[in-house]
């Protein structure tokens, strides 16, 4: 054999192995560098000032037969937060282990107790990453991220949480961190309860407030949607015929409401300031929840910290467990095909462990503005280890936060069939993700039409023009209010001409026969609006709109005591107006929408060419 060739061959095989323990390739009789860090775990994931960590981790050699000598292991913690002095050192260095051999394809288990001290001087919210340095016989060394742990307090937000307070009766629901999934999640626990919910509560009158995940973020983030469900159900043991299992479209809290439907979201947010954490907490999800992987990348909205979508590729115990206790009989998975244009373009990072495309442990890093310089500086800025973390050329993935794979719907629906009693169905948006935000429309006044007798509504009041993210779908669907979902940061004239000259005139007259194009211009328009507001409602009348047209005059749909924005208007128009007691008897009076008219929905939107897809699996 060429010697070159031998050489090469020498080289692939000595890198053929995974996560997955296949068997590694003989690198040859000799001493070798190769290990494999595994296992890495502490004994907590969050620690406060003056507490000891304790961590545990293996070494593997995957070597098919030369033997792993490394004269000293060594742990050093590094800063992964501080964006002024990145990857520091904090503290003093441990070393934990001297003299380890390890056998071909064999391992051994290290564990540190109380190697580091957290001290005071370690600002609270700081990502600790933990390092194994190994110096071999030779003199060489190596040096792999294992692990982190975050520092915390009281007032540190490790998942997103919804808090309730009563305004005269009415229960108000309250987000704090996360964003279009954990809304979704606000937004059903609305309906269930019957009252009244804001988006979120803002950083600085910016966007949500950072959520500083742990290394077992996706695991807390899974309890915490289940726990929050039981108690606004009023037990673990409550019938729920239908669950939505998707990502937080704007569409989510209407599908919810109208089939009086769970939301479990198939992502969570996790605020980070390293590729090196969203590994660690990757890691710990494939080892404890489930299969899963990760999209990185900035909101313009978060000025501090890089956020990451955390995804499930399968259904994990927990959901399962909730569709059995809950007796549920069907499981729509709702999102964005994968082929569909929005915010796709993308980097994979390459890890030492192997990953498959959109596969277990899989990172990619989301350029927004198509890796742009600019793009990549908005990354830098937030993402401390950026320089240091190696990428694969550029890709299309399924847009970063609407978006599902092909392979993670089917794996997901087969799960549902295999491991659930439910029947399992899906509702995507193919050709153009608009259709995911126009089957509100149709869904609300499907919904309005079977419950006209309750609503007392022969026809639509008005148009509700619901920017991202903002909505109460059950207030506005028993006063008639028909909602336009749409995305603030187009030109107004788009969203104008989707509603006159698009889909939504056509909509509305395919439901009530005497409203048209003509008549829509006489109805009151809500915008619930911030940015463009004022260029909305001027496009409005400069296209003949002679009805009332009533803006928000927040910046956010935020519930703050002051009265202005629409979610604290509208409890006080079911306090003083309505009647608590009579607006939650009608809404437990309504009768949801079934599958079959779903479906016939389905066929409504769009296209052949774009629109949506009902599958039953």
């Amino acid at each position: 054999m060429n010697k070159n060739l031998y050489i090469l061959f020498l080289l692939m095989t000595s890198l053929n192995f995974s996560c997955n323990k296949e068997e590694a390739a003989d690198t040859g009789n000799f001493k070798t560098k190769a290990l494999t860090i595994a296992e890495a775990k502490t004994d907590k994931t969050m620690y406060r000032t003056g507490e000891n960590v304790s961590f545990s981790f293996s070494i593997q050699n995957p070597t098919g037969s030369a033997q792993l000598e490394i004269s000293e292991v060594r742990l050093v913690v590094k800063n992964l937060t501080d964006k002024e002095n990145p990857l520091h050192t904090i503290g003093e260095s441990a070393v934990v282990q001297k003299d380890v051999s390890i056998e071909a394809g064999n391992a051994t288990i290290i564990d540190a107790n109380s190697f580091f001290t957290i001290s005071n001087s370690i600002a609270t919210k700081t990502a600790c990453g933990i390092f194994v340095e190994c110096t071999f016989e030779d003199g060489s060394k190596s040096t792999d991220f294992a692990t982190y742990f975050r520092v915390v307090d009281d007032h540190t937000l490790s998942t997103y949480k919804i808090d309730v307070d009563d305004y005269n009766g009415i229960p108000i629901y309250k987000l704090t961190g996360g964003m279009s999934a954990e809304f979704g999640v606000e937004k059903a626990l609305t309906s269930f309860a019957k009252g009244i919910s804001h988006s979120w509560y803002t950083e600085n009158n910016n966007g949500p407030y950072p959520v500083w995940a742990s290394a077992d973020f996706l695991q807390l983030s899974l309890q915490k949607t289940v726990d929050l469900y039981n108690t606004v159900l009023g037990g673990d043991k409550v019938k729920i015929k239908t669950v939505i299992l998707g990502t937080g479209v704007p569409s989510v809290p209407y599908i919810s409401a109208t089939m009086h439907a769970a939301y479990l979201p198939v992502h969570f947010l996790a605020s980070v300031n390293s590729v090196a954490e969203v590994e660690a907490i990757l890691d710990h999800a494939n080892r404890k929840v489930c299969a899963s992987y990760a999209t990185l990348g900035y909101d313009g909205s978060m000025p501090e910290p890089a956020v990451a979508w955390i995804k499930l590729l399968d259904l994990p115990e927990i959901y399962r467990k909730f569709m059995k206790d809950h007796q549920v009989e069907e499981v729509i998975i709702w999102g964005v095909e994968d082929n569909v244009l929005g915010e796709t373009w993308a980097r994979k990072v390459i890890r030492k462990k192997h990953t498959s495309e959109f596969g277990a442990g899989s990172i990619y890093v989301q350029y927004t503005g198509h890796g742009s310089e600019a793009d990549r500086q908005n990354l830098k800025s937030r993402i401390n280890d950026f320089d240091q973390t190696e990428m694969e050329t550029e890709t299309n993935i399924p847009d970063w936060e609407s978006g599902l794979s092909e392979h993670q719907i089917a794996q997901i629906a087969a799960s549902i069939k295999q491991e659930t009693n439910a029947a399992a169905f899906s509702v995507t948006a193919f050709g153009d993700m608009i259709h995911i935000y126009d089957v509100a429309s149709y869904l609300s006044m499907e919904y309005m039409k079977k419950n006209e007798d309750l609503f007392g509504k022969t026809t639509i009041e008005a148009v509700i023009l619901n920017e991202y993210l903002t909505s109460n779908p059950q207030f506005e669907l028993s006063l008639g209010r028909v909602p336009l979902l749409y995305w603030q940061f187009i030109p107004p004239q788009y969203t104008i001409d989707r509603i006159f000259n698009g889909y939504l005139a056509n909509a509305i007259t395919g439901y009530y026969p005497d409203e048209t194009a003509a008549t829509l211009k006489q109805k009151t328009f809500y915008l619930n609006s911030n940015y463009g507001r004022n260029e909305l409602q001027a496009a409005l009348l400069n296209y003949g709109v002679t009805g009332e047209i009533t803006a928000r005059q927040t910046s956010h749909d935020e519930w703050t005591g002051s009265g202005g924005s629409f979610c604290e208007v509208y409890a006080w128009v079911i306090s003083n107006l309505i009647g608590r007691n009579a607006y939650q008897q009608m809404q437990s009076l309504t009768r949801p929408l079934t599958i079959t008219e779903l479906e016939t929905i389905c066929t409504k939107v769009g296209n052949q060419s774009q629109g949506l897809h009902f599958k039953q699996y």
